[in-house]
């Protein structure tokens, strides 16, 4: 398998995420169902190159979500809910909460880095066509993100 490129899947995955109702879709998958939005968009994006990942990749990988979201995103995320529930109406509340997404944002592409890096040391293997996202998602699950991608955005 060839390196794979953290740029590439980064500008990948922010045109992604503004197709359809993709953003919506996705939120809504990491909010109710606690699914991870990077993990998502790296087994769509092998899905569009045909790589499959071994079971055992996929398994480092979620892992290595899970410890990130748990040690970075979620505790950033935590800040940010609290900070709109306390203080919306402060006079610096805008300014405050548009650094925080921007923060947030950089530690996504983080997260997004660590993937590929993981990712570059796994186990892939040329598939047509691949199913990555099966392995994460259930099959409702699965046909709710596909039909994001030409709804048009809510």
């Amino acid at each position: 398998m060839s390196t794979l490129d953290e740029q590439a899947f980064w500008q990948f995955s922010c045109a992604v995420y503004q197709q359809g109702s993709v953003q919506h879709t996705l939120l809504t998958l990491q909010n109710e169902q606690h699914k991870n939005i990077n993990l998502c968009l790296l087994l769509y994006y092998l899905d569009t190159l045909n790589l499959q990942l071994s079971h055992t990749t996929f398994v480092h990988l979620d892992a290595l979500c899970q410890s990130l979201d748990a040690h970075l995103l979620a505790p950033h995320r935590k800040i940010r809910r609290s900070l709109k529930a306390q203080f919306i109406t402060h006079s610096e509340y805008s300014e405050i909460r548009q650094q925080l997404l921007q923060s947030e944002l950089q530690l996504e592409k983080l997260q997004q880095s660590e993937l590929i890096r993981a990712l570059n040391q796994g186990a892939t293997t040329l598939k047509n066509p691949s199913n990555n996202l099966a392995l994460y998602l259930n099959e409702s699950q699965l046909q709710q993100l596909k039909m994001s991608f030409t709804t048009a955005k809510s």
